[in-house]
Parts: structure tokens; sequence; C-alpha cells
């Protein structure tokens, strides 16, 4: 009589997979984050968590968390700068309005009055990168590929976070290797953790090693090229 797809059992087990096949790419002591530390949240993938691929990858779930959603569930841990994920969280649901799909719509711009209020807050920044996989639906060859590369509003994201906090956390909610030299070499990005998709409780499961109360031990199947 148990319905098992939806049973908390399942959904327990789901956050524990996606927390053991994070892999953590690069760290320089940010991570995992002291208690009481502010963050602030950059990127519309904090609010546009992409949980799985689509067509025969895709699964129907009662609920996704997303990074913004796990972060607050860590409240006795961690702080977020509530005014600049509200900024993206209305800019998602607009775009969703508009018949945007998940994890395939531009790169909100970065307001230059939330940038210095967050700036204020704290030292620290996490940027979200996602996207959505599907069959015809992700990598191009015609010029017009940001599945693999950073779209030119990420790239002035990323820059406007970098010069202006001390401290810059990458996560990647992505279903395949993108380009990764973007955070490579950039002496400014702390910490980059590949978070794949990590399902209905992907969000939290991130949180979760953020905070350290789970280890990243992942490994990656495919080789970043630079």
């Amino acid at each position: 009589g148990e319905r098992l797809t939806a049973s908390q059992k399942h959904i327990d087990l789901s956050r524990k997979v996606a927390t053991e096949g994070m892999v953590l790419l690069e760290n320089n002591g940010i991570l995992p984050l002291k208690k009481n530390t502010t963050v602030a949240l950059f990127g519309i993938g904090s609010l546009d968590y992409v949980k799985g691929g689509g067509g025969s990858g895709g699964v129907h779930v009662s609920y996704v968390r997303n990074i913004y959603d796990g972060l607050k569930l860590k409240k006795e841990n961690v702080d977020v700068f509530d005014e600049l994920s509200l900024y993206y969280q209305n800019y998602v649901e607009c775009k969703y309005k508009e018949g945007a799909t998940l994890g395939m719509f531009d790169e909100a711009p970065v307001p230059e009055d939330l940038l210095v209020k967050a700036k204020a807050y704290t030292d620290t920044a996490i940027i979200t990168i996602c996207r959505y996989s599907c069959e015809n639906e992700d990598r191009k060859n015609d010029g017009t590929d940001h599945y693999f590369y950073l779209s030119d509003a990420e790239e002035k994201m990323v820059t406007a976070v970098t010069e202006n906090f001390e401290n810059v956390i990458v996560l990647l909610n992505v279903g395949a290797m993108i380009d990764t030299s973007w955070f490579a070499y950039n002496h400014k990005i702390s910490s980059a953790i590949m978070l794949w998709q990590g399902g209905m409780e992907g969000g939290l499961a991130a949180a979760d090693m953020l905070v350290g109360d789970a280890n990243p031990s992942g490994k990656l199947v495919d080789t970043c090229a630079k």
C-alpha cells in the first residue's frame, strides 16, 4: 500500500545520493561555510533549479527545492541576502508566465542598487549556472551555443560578482560537461562544485554540502578541457 516513488524514504535517499554525486572541483578554504556566514546568491540558477533532463530523462515530482530554498532551510548555519534572491524569483516567475522553458532563458541583469546592498551585507557570493538537457535542445554547432559556454549576460554577471566580493563560490547545475576555463584560471573564484542535476531535493542537497552536513564525494566521468 506504500507509494514507493513518492515515499519519504525515497525522497531522503535521493537527497543523500545527490550530495554523494557532487564533485568538488576547487576549494581554496572557503568550504564548508562557517556557521553564521552571510551569503548573496547570484544567477537565475539559484531559483531556476534543473532537477534532471527532459524527454525520456524527465520525472514528474510533487515539488522541487532550488538553491535558495535549500539554504533558507539551513538558517541556523547561514544567512541569505533575501532581497536579491526575491528579485531573481520574480524574474524567473515572469519568464515562466511568458512561456519560457526551465533552464533555457537569458540570465537576468544584476541591478546596481542590489549589487551595492549585497556587497554591504556580505563578502561571500554564490554564483549558480544552470543548464537544461534534452534531445536536440542542448549543445548547438551554429555559433549560438550557450550550453557549453557562458552567455554574454552570464559573463557580465560573473564579472560583476568577482569584482565586488572577496569570496566567490561557483555551483554548476548542469547535465553534462560545460566550459570550465572561466573559473579554473580565475584567482578571484574561491571554490567550484559540480552539482549535476540533483532531483527534487537537489537544492537542499547542495545546501547540505555547502554547510558541511554532507560531503561531495563524486568523481568526474568526463575530462574538463581546461
